[in-house]
């Protein structure tokens, strides 16, 4: 079997609702083989479930781990 030939085979062995996202990766895989650059869509799939103020406490936060005095906020 050749790469192509698995790869048909992988195509038609997908469920219906991933085939889009396959089709949309080998698009861009194409685009760039042409030499266009293709535009990356970053998609998101959960919400941040942290602290609210990480951000604005990251310095803080990699300054207690580099010292070792990793403090816990409760």
């Amino acid at each position: 079997m050749t790469v192509r030939d698995e790869a048909h085979r992988l195509l038609d062995a997908l469920p219906e609702d991933r085939l889009v996202d396959a089709i949309e990766l080998l698009r861009e895989w194409a685009k760039v083989e042409r030499g266009e650059r293709p535009r990356r869509r970053f998609r998101t799939t959960a919400s941040f479930d942290g602290d609210l103020d990480l951000g604005a406490r990251a310095k803080d936060i990699v300054r207690e781990t580099w010292d070792g005095q990793e403090r816990r906020s409760a």
